[in-house]
């Protein structure tokens, strides 16, 4: 799997998943994105123990920033701790895949309305200049991260520090390595909804803005879906 371009991936070898170890020195976020890796690409199937010494030694770190990240993972949903037993796999299903984007939709909605309503002028007139080179982006890589900046500008009109937080809760992301990328269609997907994001902000109707925000990302959500049930990340369904 490419790992180009997401937020930890240059410091692994190949695609992630090598045994090479690390090529800096790592940290929780690291180790947490690499567990993450291994779960979406079947090597940690769902009830499975997390062997937290194993990866410790496969990453070359110590255990300290492995139980950084399984807590860092129990707290995103994808493992559960259990005292005195370990963490285990919870895995991937469909409707916890749908509801993380609908909650995506439902924050990122909120914080495109507080910045068609609270932003200045010259903020939204900056905004829409800057989403210009976002549309017109081409590379996935050149794209993901205008739309980071995007989304952090868009958060910083809104002017509320507990927005900013909220987005740091929300940003892990479900697929691994740069999201545009790995999903097939999901830059084209996000483009038209953009538009329309743009094109509210731009009007200053905020109600409209977190429509078209909220739209996007169940648009998005469906493409996941699409791409971890083809990849069998899902796991297998039990018979009806």
């Amino acid at each position: 799997m490419a790992s180009r371009g997401s937020t930890l991936p240059t410091t692994f070898e190949d695609d992630g998943l090598s045994s090479g170890g690390l090529s800096r020195p790592t940290s929780a976020q690291q180790v947490a994105d690499y567990i993450r890796r291994m779960i979406f690409a079947n090597r940690l199937r769902a009830g499975e123990r997390v062997p937290q010494d194993e990866i410790a030694a496969e990453l070359r770190v110590s255990r300290v920033p492995v139980r950084e990240a399984v807590i860092a993972l129990d707290r995103e949903g994808w493992v559960m701790i259990e005292p005195h037993r370990g963490a285990f796999v919870v895995g991937l299903d469909e409707q916890s895949t749908r509801d993380h984007y609908e909650l995506l939709g439902r924050i990122y909605g909120l914080a495109a309305q507080r910045a068609a309503q609270r932003g200045s002028d010259e903020g939204i007139a900056a905004l829409v200049t800057f989403s210009k080179l976002l549309l017109d982006a081409t590379d996935p890589h050149e794209f993901s991260k205008l739309n980071l900046e995007f989304l952090r500008r868009m958060v910083a009109l809104g002017g509320s520090r507990r927005m900013s937080t909220a987005m740091r809760q929300l940003a892990h992301s479900i697929v691994p390595g740069d999201f545009f990328a790995e999903v097939p269609g999901a830059m084209a997907v996000h483009k038209r909804g953009m538009r329309a994001v743009v094109k509210a902000l731009k009007a200053r109707d905020g109600e409209q803005a977190d429509v078209e925000l909220s739209a996007l990302l169940r648009r998005e959500a469906d493409k996941v879906v699409v791409m971890l049930e083809a990849t069998g990340a899902f796991g297998e369904r039990e018979a009806d």
